[in-house]
C-alpha cells in the first residue's frame, strides 16, 4: 500500500484489520505524509463471527474523523467498534491483550478438564456445568466446547497463527518493560504443540498436549485432527 499509492485517490485510508505489533502500526502512521493515513481495526472474531456480523473492532489512529470513516466501512461485520483515540498502537495491544486472556483460557480449560478426567469424571459434564455457571460467556462456551470434546478441526484459527499472537504479546510485554510469566509459559505451549506438526490445527489443539502430559490416550483424536488438517491444506493446493 506504501509503496503503491501513487496514483490513487489521496488521503488513502488503510483500515488494518490484522493483529500485528503495535510497534508496526506506529511506524506506518509515522510514514504518513498526508496521502496515507492508518487506522488499526484488529478484528476478534472467528470466521464464523464474521458471516454472522458479530465482529468486533477496537480502533485508534488517525482523528476522529478518520476514524468515523472506517467505522461506516466495518459496520457490515460488527455490530459495535470501540475508539481507542490517536494512537495508531493502541487497537493493537488491546487486540494482543485479548488473545492473550484467551489463550490463558484455552490453556486453563485444559488443565481443569485434564483435572477432572484422570479424577473419573466426564470432562463434557464438567466443562457444560462451568461453562453455563459461573463461566457463562461466549469465550468459556465457545473454547470449552472445543476443548472438553476434543474439537480442533482446522478451519477457525490456526495454531500457527496463535504462536505468532502469543510471541507478539511477548515482544511487546518486552519492549513495554512489563512482566508477562504466563505469556512466556504460553508461548513455550504452543511453540511445543507447533513443533509437533500441529500449526494447522485449530489453536485451541493445545489442549492436546495437556492431556498427553496427563498419560491419557489420544491417539485416535489426534489421528483423526491430524487428517482433517492435511485434508484441508490440501483442498487449498
Amino acid at each position: 500500500i506504501m509503496a503503491g499509492r501513487k496514483g490513487l485517490e489521496t488521503p488513502l485510508l488503510h483500515v488494518s484489520c490484522s493483529t500485528v505489533s503495535p510497534f508496526t502500526s506506529r511506524e506506518l502512521s509515522s510514514m504518513g505524509d498526508g496521502s496515507y493515513i492508518h487506522i488499526s481495526a484488529p478484528v476478534f472474531a472467528r470466521p464464523d463471527g464474521i458471516s454472522n456480523k458479530q465482529a468486533f473492532f477496537p480502533l485508534s489512529g488517525g482523528n476522529e474523523s478518520d476514524r468515523s470513516r472506517a467505522v461506516e466501512l466495518l459496520s457490515t461485520t460488527s455490530p459495535s467498534t470501540f475508539d481507542f483515540g490517536d494512537d495508531a498502537g493502541a487497537a493493537n495491544v488491546v487486540k494482543l491483550s485479548g488473545n492473550y486472556l484467551i489463550a490463558s483460557t484455552i490453556q486453563s480449560l485444559a488443565e481443569a478438564l485434564a483435572l477432572a478426567e484422570n479424577n473419573g469424571l466426564d470432562r463434557k459434564a464438567v466443562s457444560n456445568m462451568l461453562t453455563s455457571t459461573i463461566f457463562n460467556c461466549i469465550i468459556y462456551n465457545g473454547y470449552g466446547q472445543r476443548v472438553s470434546e476434543r474439537d480442533h478441526q482446522p478451519g477457525g484459527f490456526s495454531l500457527e497463527l496463535g504462536l505468532k499472537d502469543i510471541s507478539l504479546v511477548c515482544d511487546t510485554a518486552f519492549k513495554s518493560k512489563v512482566p508477562m510469566p504466563i505469556a512466556s509459559l504460553l508461548k513455550d505451549k504452543w511453540l511445543a504443540s507447533y513443533t509437533k506438526g500441529r500449526g494447522d490445527i485449530d489453536w485451541s489443539g493445545v489442549a492436546l498436549s495437556t492431556s498427553e502430559d496427563s498419560g491419557i490416550d489420544i491417539s485416535k483424536c489426534l489421528a483423526a485432527t491430524m487428517k482433517s488438517a492435511a485434508d484441508e491444506l490440501a483442498k487449498k493446493k
